[in-house]
């Protein structure tokens, strides 16, 4: 009954637990990078352009909006997923270990807000 109270650290490095393929955290942040960016041009792009589709829109639409609606959500999933990778492996160094919410829930806290605020028009 004593465990519950104390804090469960798990004494393992990043590259055992959040990045397998490679053991340098910034390498690792730039891989994901571009695979996310890539998957997320395909996701949004496919997205808008079936959306533009269906409601008929115009050669105006897709010359003044399509483009920079597709770049601005791909950013945003590309910031949401970099920055994950990245804030699990400055918590863990900032902490010395990992905790439940170091490891889940602060670095995606931290990457969602900051691609919300990337994201936002104004």
């Amino acid at each position: 009954m004593a465990i519950f109270s104390k804090p469960v650290c798990l004494d393992c490095t990043c590259y055992e637990l959040g990045h397998c393929w490679t053991p340098y955290c910034l390498k690792a942040s730039t891989d994901v990078s571009k695979i996310v960016f890539r998957e997320a041009f395909k996701i949004y792009g496919s997205l808008y352009l079936i959306t533009a589709l269906i409601k008929k829109r115009g050669l105006r639409y897709y010359a003044k909006q399509f483009i920079p609606e597709t770049v601005r959500s791909t950013i945003f999933l590309t910031i949401n997923g970099t920055l994950f990778i990245a804030l699990f492996c400055v918590w863990r160094r900032l902490l010395g270990c990992f905790y439940f919410l170091n490891s889940s829930f602060l670095p995606a806290y931290f990457a969602a807000g900051t691609a919300i605020l990337a994201e936002r028009k104004s």
